[in-house]
């Protein structure tokens, strides 16, 4: 089961497909503020961790906070994969591994339509992995249908 808040409901069914074809305990839409990263949609297994709404603390804005997977790929507008948190010097003690069990990430930025970084898609999993082209093309088609989403929305 899936959940999402209402701009991103319409990819709903392929946040489950996605985490299903890969196999993976989470599968997200996240959104950037400048403090915080933002639930926007959820699905897979750990779904109950990542309730749509819920926030996570930017390093950069928090000092007791760890910087964020998705952080790192809004800052960087790029891709990020972490194989095994618990042997990567950056992420090793993260949030998502100590109090999910989630050790494994990948994640892309997601765009607005002006080209600005609205957030990330992204997948976690309980243990160490690695992608098939074919699994990362998966999620980048899973980006581009959250951007497609983002433009289809009504602009104020």
């Amino acid at each position: 089961m899936s959940d999402s808040s209402a701009r991103f409901q319409p990819i709903e069914s392929l946040l489950e497909q996605t985490a299903a074809e890969l196999g993976v305990r989470s599968v997200l839409v996240m959104r950037s503020t400048p403090t915080h990263m933002a639930v926007e949609a959820t699905a897979g297994a750990a779904e109950a961790h990542y309730p749509v709404g819920a926030e996570g603390k930017k390093g950069a804005a928090f000092a007791e906070a760890q910087e964020l997977y998705c952080e790192r790929v809004v800052d960087n507008d790029t891709e990020l994969f972490v194989r095994d948190s618990r042997a990567d010097p950056a992420f090793a003690g993260n949030a998502d591994e100590v109090e999910f069990g989630l050790v494994n990430y990948l994640g892309l930025a997601v765009h607005n339509p002006d080209g600005s970084v609205y957030g990330t898609v992204c997948v976690l999993d309980d243990q160490a992995r690695d992608y098939t082209p074919e699994q990362r093309a998966r999620l980048a088609e899973l980006r581009t249908t959250a951007e497609q989403a983002l433009a289809a929305e009504p602009r104020p």
